[in-house]
């Protein structure tokens, strides 16, 4: 079981700026390539009763209970959560209102680092089938059905959060993408999932699974920060409450069978090995406040930072309390602390973000 900080245990434009190549720096490593561009800036602080049957009263209360597990949800420490049958959750992050907000920011984070772009694969100026895995609020969903009106989208969820309002081209199901995919295979052109790291316990059946039900020649594209603050001057101690987060983020996680530490580096040659072929990996630097002098990095810091201050508590409670048994207060305490780092520009701290494509080969056979 782990413990708070200070608390005894009781058993841690696509592609690269021109002109330079993505780099792996280590956390608080030094990277010369990235020096100018990274300049830190110091001036910015019906009712028949003949249908009542016992057959059909029988179904209607099938459906009604299988509804009711659909939209299942808990509250916990004032958060609301997804609920399955038991009404427990694997998903450790709520689903409420403010976490809808938060997503749709990341949303946004993802897209500034792609300068307004949705993806990185070259899917084309006519895809006809897309599958959107872990849509959360489905809004890229919706912009992606949006951009391709003449393509069938369907965006699936654990979660019922998405809304009713949605373009005619676009499908929202409700499904758990860990389970056996009901597609058919060779049935999309392209295939997205992002952001969900600390969701998913087996990526390599994951990754299969949208192999198959690709068409030859269809992509997979994967898009998720690596969860590690990295700061390339060493500004950020190495005992800061953030770095401890993180270590005990990993900790949780694989406790719950989400490994997310060392990922995702590991994914392209998991693509490759599937069988996927040209597969790129583009990692970008995102900071994580308006630290860099930079104007765009500048502005994904903003966005980051508050990204942080909305985000560190739901990502913390749920996991600390329920695997690693914290209280409350404690979680609290620490959020604090967090949030406190998090605004400190003189910490020049960054995500690495990783956006990585694989195209079926064309003569790929099931």
């Amino acid at each position: 079981m782990s413990s708070p900080p200070g608390k005894e245990k009781s058993s841690p434009p696509r592609g690269s700026p021109k002109g330079q190549s993505p780099t792996q720096p280590t956390a608080g490593g030094s990277t010369q390539q990235q020096e100018h561009y990274l300049a830190a800036d110091s001036t910015e602080s019906n009712t028949d009763d003949d249908f009542w049957d016992n057959d059909t009263a029988s179904l209607m209360t099938d459906t009604t209970s299988l509804r009711e597990q659909i939209y299942a949800q808990i509250v916990e420490n004032g958060r609301r959560y997804n609920a399955n049958a038991a009404g427990q959750s694997e998903y450790q992050f709520p689903v409420d209102e403010m976490e809808q907000d938060r997503l749709d920011l990341m949303h946004h984070i993802f897209k500034t680092l792609l300068h307004g772009n949705l993806y990185i694969s070259p899917i084309g100026d006519n895809p006809q089938r897309i599958l959107d895995i872990g849509t959360g609020t489905g809004i890229w969903a919706i912009e992606i059905a949006d951009a391709f009106p003449s393509a069938a989208v369907i965006g699936t969820d654990i979660a019922p959060i998405q809304p009713s309002w949605v373009p005619p081209n676009l499908e929202f199901q409700i499904d758990d993408c860990e389970g056996e995919w009901t597609f058919g295979n060779n049935t999309f052109d392209f295939i997205h999932i992002r952001y969900l790291r600390a969701a998913i316990s087996n990526w390599p059946k994951l990754y299969k699974q949208a192999y198959d039900a690709l068409k030859p020649g269809g992509y997979f594209e994967f898009q998720d920060p690596e969860l590690v603050f990295y700061s390339d001057d060493g500004s950020l101690p190495p005992d800061a409450a953030l770095t401890q987060y993180i270590n005990y983020f990993h900790e949780a996680c694989h406790k719950n069978g989400k490994h997310t530490r060392g990922q995702p580096q590991t994914v392209k040659g998991e693509l490759e090995k599937i069988g996927f072929v040209e597969v790129q990996e583009d990692v970008r630097m995102c900071p994580q406040n308006p630290w860099p002098r930079n104007r765009h990095l500048r502005e994904l810091g903003r966005y980051s930072l508050l990204n942080l201050l909305d985000g560190l508590e739901g990502f913390a409670m749920k996991l600390f309390t329920g695997i690693l048994k914290w209280q409350k207060d404690e979680v609290d305490i620490f959020v604090m602390k967090l949030k406190q780092e998090a605004l400190n520009k003189n910490y020049h701290i960054y995500f690495n973000y990783y956006f990585i494509s694989g195209r079926k080969p064309l003569d790929a056979v099931l």
